[in-house]
């Protein structure tokens, strides 16, 4: 939802508050459902440069958010600071008389609707945090696997806007009371969220009498793996094979780390 407000054609005008609705997600994305309803109600298409202007300016919003996300990885940002960031490059960009990035032409401060760009920003960021807020864990699909071993896959998903914000995949070995987690993966859009969090609390909470591993870790990873195993209700092992039944030719080749660098690299 929040890629698609910034990428789908706007409305001439935008949408007046409406009367009361439900509160959280679910209002938020009726609200939502409205405005992408009024873009394809006939007669909402104006003059070709007030369509120019729309789109010029969601360019810009859209241009400050794939820079935040593009910081990700080493500023490490929680949803706050995340919505701040995008906020403070958005607020540089239109302070420019000439906005130039890669992908289109250079946009002027005639081309650019500045008041409609922090109604996008407010309601796109709006989204990204009810998004997070409510997201839950799909129920568990089973994938093919070797008894005694049992693999599985859920997502943490957000509605039917968001299906997979990020997806979990993991295997148990019942007789030997062993879990194994094989990766946890969120796209950068949703990393640092505490969505890596929630997924093992979930994990646990599926499997409440197994004792966990993962794979190996790059030290970012590990790091986050150490500080979540302290707080753990669950036993983790830093053994690296507890299980035998995880040591098949065909499972460990499956097991091995990512070339992201391993299971909770992305969480």
């Amino acid at each position: 939802m929040v890629m698609g407000l910034l990428l789908e054609p706007l409305p001439a005008s935008w949408p007046t508050p409406a009367p009361p609705q439900p509160t959280g997600l679910r209002g938020l994305l009726t609200r939502l459902q409205e405005m992408a309803d009024a873009v394809r109600r006939p007669g909402n298409l104006d003059d070709l440069e007030g369509h120019l202007r729309r789109a010029a300016t969601q360019a810009i919003v859209r241009e400050a958010y794939f820079r935040t996300v593009g910081e990700q990885q080493d500023q490490q940002r929680r949803p706050a600071a995340f919505a701040e960031a995008w906020k403070s490059h958005l607020a540089a960009l239109l302070a420019q008389d000439t906005v130039k990035f890669s992908g289109r032409s250079p946009i002027t401060a005639t081309g650019r609707d500045t008041d409609l760009a922090w109604k996008l920003y407010d309601a796109a960021s709006r989204i990204r945090a009810e998004a997070i807020t409510h997201a839950t864990a799909t129920p568990s699909k089973r994938q093919l696997s070797r008894p005694p071993t049992l693999w599985y896959a859920f997502a943490i998903a957000a509605g039917d806007d968001y299906p997979t914000l990020g997806e979990v995949h993991y295997a148990i070995c019942e007789p030997c009371g062993i879990g194994l987690l094989r990766k946890i993966d969120f796209s950068s859009d949703w990393r640092f969220c505490g969505l890596g969090t929630r997924a093992l609390r979930e994990l646990e909470a599926r499997h409440p009498a197994l004792t966990w591993y993962t794979t190996g870790q790059y030290e970012s990873a590990q790091s986050f793996y150490e500080r979540y195993r302290q707080d753990s209700s669950s036993p983790w092992t830093a053994n690296q094979c507890p299980c035998p039944h995880f040591g098949g030719r065909d499972q460990t080749r499956e097991a091995r780390p990512p070339p992201d660098g391993g299971a909770l690299a992305r969480a």
